[in-house]
Parts: structure tokens; C-alpha cells; sequence
């Protein structure tokens, strides 16, 4: 799941070993060497492959998963993070007319010196040119100009804490925002920062209730920051953070994963699981504060909630909920287990997996990435119910067979139903 050096489980089966590759952002983290210090410390040698697999199962396929707008050139952004397809950004028109075929972007940025790792999140701002990416493996905002594409080096790079899962850009206040999964933290960056500057705010600790963030949007108008939170908790402290390879301050926060034979004890288990949930923070929330409220229970129907928006005309707030294969509207002010106002969902609408979601306000319409299907599907920005898409883009042949893997933990072997389970 990125271009650098990965960590694998292997499960002997009859003669044959299943390997699952999960990658952990670092080219010397986990390497060879470090791998046999390990086991030696450990009183095992380590087994080394080196030779070619038998079969392969993989999705050569790239997915669509974060999105962003630029109206002004009528183009739409899409992150694909998955490493069998090299990771990447692609650009597409806005505008066009819809097939059934794979839709090639107008432009596609990917390769080792773009440094994009497992690009989740993108955001865009036509006024300076720009366009930021995070991802979930890496440990940087990665900044290019708009019309970059091919093997292109950012034109300069935030060195963030690891695994961001949201980014957002606050055109008002010259402002960029970030999620940081693990370890419930917002972040707040000038838009001019670079390398280790420091962030100008942080949302973080025990009374901000984040649990394990994702998308995030920012209302200038409102005041109002906008995350979902798929609801994995643990206790944090107020600025922790840490990175999994070089010389990133974030590496000394924590010990440090960073350096090849230190160890750092785990501590006491603080983790709990909570409803998924959208939190609404003041735009200049700082530290451990709670949030000015917060849309969590069996009645809002959230089930991994990932991207999020807000229609700038209604106020609605707009989800993309993987785990229902929908799209749901709260109203603006909408607190606690409340309903939805509308839903968009339904086998007509060929959701599968909703993973992004933002409004194309020029031309009135709704854009959902859809990852498990490799589709990104266009809307009018009313939709709601089962209601088929007015145009569709497929980075995937229609119908074809998808594996749709893209952050595989493990693998193991069922002997009596004969299958092999992989969590993605």
C-alpha cells in the first residue's frame, strides 16, 4: 500500500505460504537487516523469501477514494490508494459524457518522486494554484502545484504525525486542516508552512472525544469544523503524535519506531469502541476542548463514515457512509441521535463502499467516490432514495471482477471452507 518497505504475515499452508503485505511507511523501518536483529534478539532466525510466488491475487485496478473540486477549470481530483495500482491523484473534467468503458484522467500524478504514499485525502485551492495530499501511510502534506502531474516532486512538503485520513483547505483564513487517525488529533497548518514547521493548533486529548478521525471539512462562514469518526478511542495526551521513519520530529514523541533495535514497552490499555459519529468543533478550537456538538446513534445510521462536505446553500451536512453504501444529509444544526433528513441509497445508485463526497456548486451536482467499485458517481444535489446517477466515470472495466483490496492486515487460511480471509 506504498512504494516503501513493507511487513508481512506468513501462514504456512500444505507446502505453500500465504503472505499478506501491510505496509508501515518506512524504507528502512522493517528491512532485512532489521528483521534478522529482531529475531536474533529474540532467539529465532528469521525466514527470508526470496523467490517468486506461485500465484498472485491482486486488483491491478486504481480505486477512487478522496475527491475535490476545482470550478474554476472544471475539474474534479481523486486520490487512489491502493499500492497494486500505484498510488496516485488523477484529474478529471467535470463534464463529460458518461460510458460504460474505463475513463482515462486528463492528467495523473504518480511515481517515487511525487512521495505520495497511500493518498487518501486531497483538497484543492484554485486561488493559490495548489492542491494537498495526505495519506494514511505516510507522514507529510504533500503540496504541488494544480497542473502538476506525472513523476513530479512536491513543490514543498509538512512533515505531519503518521497516518492522516482527512485534509481540508480554508481558502478565508489561508488554513490547512488535517485528521490524524490513531491518535484523535486535528491538526491546523498555515498554508504557507513547510518541512517541520509547527502547527498554529492542535484538537487533541481525552474531552474532545475524537475516536479514530477521518474526513474533515471546514466551514469559514459558520465557525465550524466538520469530522467523522469512525469511533475507535483511546486516551491521548495533548500534542502526541509520532512517525514511523526518519528524521521527522514526530519520531522522538513516543520513543521511537524510527530507530532499528530500540523497543518501547506498551502501556496500559486505555482503547474502547464507540458509535461512529460527526463532530462539529469551533474553527478555532485549540487543545483538549469538546466539541459544540456532536451526531452519534442507532438512529442516524451512520457505519464507517469516511468523507464529509457541507452544501454551502442549505447548510446540510453531507456524509459518505461506507459501511451502508450511502449518502446521508443532516440538517445544518442537526445534534445527538437524530435522523437524517434524506438518504441516498440503493442498488440504483451503484454505491458500493462510499468513501468521498463533495458538491460541485457551479453546476449543482454531487460527486460520491465509490471504492469498492471503482466508480466515481455524479448526482444532482438534491438526490435522495434509489436514484440512479446522472453519469458515472469506472477506473475499472464495468462488470469486471474486482479484488478491491488495498489495506491488507493479515491473512489466514479456513481448512474446512477451503478459503483464505484477508482483512482489508
Amino acid at each position: 500500500m506504498r512504494h516503501s518497505s513493507n511487513r508481512r504475515l506468513l501462514i504456512p499452508l500444505a507446502g505453500i505460504v500465504l503472505i499478506a503485505t501491510f505496509w508501515i511507511g518506512g524504507s528502512d523501518w522493517f528491512s532485512t537487516a532489521v528483521a534478522q536483529e529482531a529475531g536474533k534478539a529474540a532467539g529465532r532466525t528469521p525466514i527470508v523469501l526470496n523467490t517468486k510466488p506461485v500465484r498472485v491475487v491482486s486488483d491491478s485496478a486504481p480505486v477512487l477514494s478522496g475527491i475535490a473540486i476545482d470550478t474554476k477549470r472544471d475539474e474534479v481530483f481523486m486520490t487512489n490508494d491502493k499500492e497494486s495500482a500505484e498510488p496516485s491523484v488523477m484529474v478529471y473534467p467535470t463534464q463529460f459524457q458518461s460510458t460504460d468503458r474505463v475513463m482515462e484522467p486528463k492528467r495523473r500524478l504518480a511515481g517515487p518522486k511525487t512521495n505520495l504514499a497511500l493518498p487518501c485525502g486531497v483538497a484543492v485551492s484554485p486561488e493559490f494554484q495548489e492542491m494537498f495530499a495526505v495519506s494514511g501511510d505516510g507522514q507529510d502534506i504533500n503540496i504541488f502545484p494544480l497542473t502538476a502531474e506525472g513523476n513530479s516532486a512536491p513543490a514543498r512538503e509538512i512533515h505531519v504525525p503518521h497516518a492522516s485520513g482527512g485534509v481540508a483547505f480554508d481558502i478565508q483564513h489561508d488554513e490547512i486542516y488535517i485528521t490524524t487517525e490513531h491518535a484523535n488529533r486535528i491538526s491546523v497548518y498555515s498554508r504557507k508552512a513547510n518541512g517541520d514547521d509547527d502547527p498554529l493548533r492542535i484538537i487533541q486529548g481525552p474531552n474532545t472525544s475524537l475516536a479514530d478521525p477521518h474526513g474533515i471539512y471546514v466551514d469559514a462562514e459558520r465557525n465550524e469544523i466538520l469530522v467523522t469518526n469512525h469511533g475507535n478511542w483511546r486516551k491521548t495526551r495533548t500534542g502526541e503524535a509520532f512517525a514511523l521513519h526518519g528524521d521527522s520530529k514526530f519520531a522522538f514523541m513516543r520513543g521511537s519506531f524510527s530507530h532499528p533495535g530500540t523497543v518501547e514497552p506498551l502501556g496500559p490499555s486505555s482503547g474502547k469502541f464507540m458509535p461512529p459519529s460527526i463532530m462539529v468543533f469551533s474553527r478555532t478550537a485549540n487543545g483538549d476542548v469538546g466539541p459544540l456538538r456532536t451526531i452519534q446513534g442507532p438512529h442516524t445510521r451512520l457505519n464507517v463514515a469516511v468523507g464529509i462536505t457541507r452544501d454551502p446553500d442549505s447548510g446540510e451536512i453531507v456524509v459518505a457512509n461506507s459501511g451502508e453504501n450511502s449518502i446521508l444529509f443532516f440538517d445544518a444544526n442537526a445534534s445527538g441521535d437524530v435522523a437524517p433528513v434524506r438518504v441516498l441509497a440503493g442498488p440504483a445508485t451503484n454505491l458500493k463502499g462510499a468513501t468521498g463526497v463533495t458538491i460541485d456548486t457551479k453546476h449543482n451536482e454531487l460527486w460520491v467516490t465509490s471504492w469498492e467499485n471503482h466508480i466515481a458517481a455524479v448526482f444532482p444535489r438534491t438526490a435522495q432514495g434509489n436514484m440512479a446517477p446522472l453519469r458515472v466515470i469506472h477506473s475499472a472495466p464495468k462488470g469486471a471482477p474486482l479484488a478491491t483490496m488495498g489495506r491488507l492486515g493479515a491473512v489466514a487460511f479456513d481448512p474446512k471452507r477451503q478459503e483464505i480471509l484477508a482483512p482489508n
